[in-house]
């Protein structure tokens, strides 16, 4: 089992005390209010992702059908 650590809510930056997700239901937030309003940031498009994840490295060259003659 996970040691109890003080922590920090990344809604409302109020320290609690948790050991995980089975102390708490809304880790790593400190209360189902902060999972919400972070949650409802997320939907209504208050934090994105800017950064573009397809690399061109990550993407598997298409198989041509003459090589698998």
């Amino acid at each position: 089992m996970a040691r109890a650590r003080k922590r920090k809510c990344p809604t409302c930056k109020a320290a609690f005390v948790c050991a995980g997700l089975a102390d708490n239901p809304w880790f790593p937030f400190c209360s189902e209010r902060c999972k919400l309003v972070d949650l409802g940031a997320w939907l209504s498009d208050q934090y994105a992702v800017t950064e573009d994840l397809t690399r061109e490295n990550d993407i598997a060259a298409p198989e041509s059908d003459e090589a698998q003659d």
